[in-house]
């Protein structure tokens, strides 16, 4: 994989090398996994944030979603999707 160079203070350099030494990996692999992280973050701020969009702007929206999801029947859970989607299951 391709590699690049970032600017940053050195004090945050230094808190990112103690964290990713304290976790056994490079500082390189601390920062994919925190951008994973923080990605997963943002689009669940995003999606909390058209939530209360909908519930403002239109409250009969609102509603028919929140009916619908109460008809909706929850099966049993698929082992494999721990294995799929890891970062959902700490």
């Amino acid at each position: 994989m391709p590699s690049t160079t970032i600017k940053v203070d050195k004090a945050v350099r230094d808190r990112l090398a103690a964290v990713a030494e304290a976790r056994g990996m490079t500082m390189g692999a601390l920062l994919d996994v925190e951008s994973h992280r923080l990605e997963i973050e943002q689009r669940w701020t995003e999606i909390e944030a058209g939530c209360e969009r909908l519930q403002r702007e239109d409250p009969r929206g609102w509603q028919e979603y929140v009916a619908e999801l109460q008809r909706l029947s929850v099966g049993e859970a698929d082992p494999s999707s721990s294995e799929e989607w890891p970062e959902h299951n700490r």
